[in-house]
């Protein structure tokens, strides 16, 4: 009869020989693969750099989209809105054409919009990087947008803007939040409780981690035709703002 404590050792020392092989197989199947440079997570600044194709999308209002009225009531975009105008700062900056920056600005809109249409204004475009600015209507209301035509409530406001940016962070989407640019119109309080507002999504980029621009750093003085709105050639001063900040 053998004897039980070589017959032991013997099943011991295969086992631990079973082990090592099949741990060197595997250390050696992970060195063999390689590795894909679309594993890194490229940030917006190193995708320009490198010149990769980029998609930005502007969110906003009627500050995004451009707004201009004449004399007679009638309103239009103007020809170089914010957007427009960032795209080809971008480009010279950055020195190729594959940016392409989209102008999802709709006059009017509040947070409660914004939220609602994510996915078909922003999301659906896969964009690299979204800049979003909302406020102006929240705070003053708009007759067609805000409930009863009145102040969007500040904690809605920053609820709203926080699950836009969640979202948008869930899908891998770079963000950048500017705070309303100031107006002087006083409609609804709107010129009082606007700081309110900007408080609200200062503090929600700071909870998001998220990169903030201070819209009441750009100038208004001789700059806005209502209160509201920037002249014609003066929607420039956003774009200016975010190369000087982000780009």
């Amino acid at each position: 009869m053998k004897n039980p404590s070589k017959v032991y050792l013997f099943y011991f020392i295969s086992a631990l020989l079973c082990v090592f092989v099949l741990l060197t197989i595997q250390q050696k199947g992970k060195a063999a693969r390689p590795v894909s440079i679309s594993e890194h997570k490229y940030t917006i600044i190193e995708k320009l750099n490198h010149k990769r194709p980029v998609t930005i999308v502007a969110y906003g209002d009627s500050i995004t989209w451009g707004y201009d009225r004449d004399t007679r009531g009638i309103v239009s975009q103007v020809q170089h809105p914010y957007p427009k105008v960032l795209e080809k700062q971008l480009r010279k900056k950055y020195g190729y054409n594959k940016i392409n920056v989209i102008n999802k600005g709709h006059p009017g809109w509040t947070s409660i919009q914004a939220l609602e249409n994510l996915e078909e204004e922003v999301l659906s475009y896969h964009p690299d990087l979204v800049i979003s600015m909302f406020g102006i209507n929240d705070a003053r209301g708009h007759m067609k947008y805000s409930p009863h035509a009145l102040p969007v409530p500040v904690d809605h406001y920053k609820e709203n803007n926080r699950q836009i940016l969640q979202k948008l962070k869930e899908n891998g989407i770079e963000v950048v939040v500017i705070s309303p640019t100031t107006i002087t119109n006083n409609k609804n309080n709107g010129k009082k409780t606007q700081v309110y507002y900007i408080t609200a999504i200062k503090s929600l980029a700071q909870e998001e981690k998220i990169q903030y621009v201070n819209g009441g750093d750009i100038s208004i003085h001789g700059n806005l035709y209502d209160g509201i709105h920037f002249k014609k050639e003066k929607y420039r001063l956003i774009a200016e703002k975010l190369m000087s900040a982000i780009f």
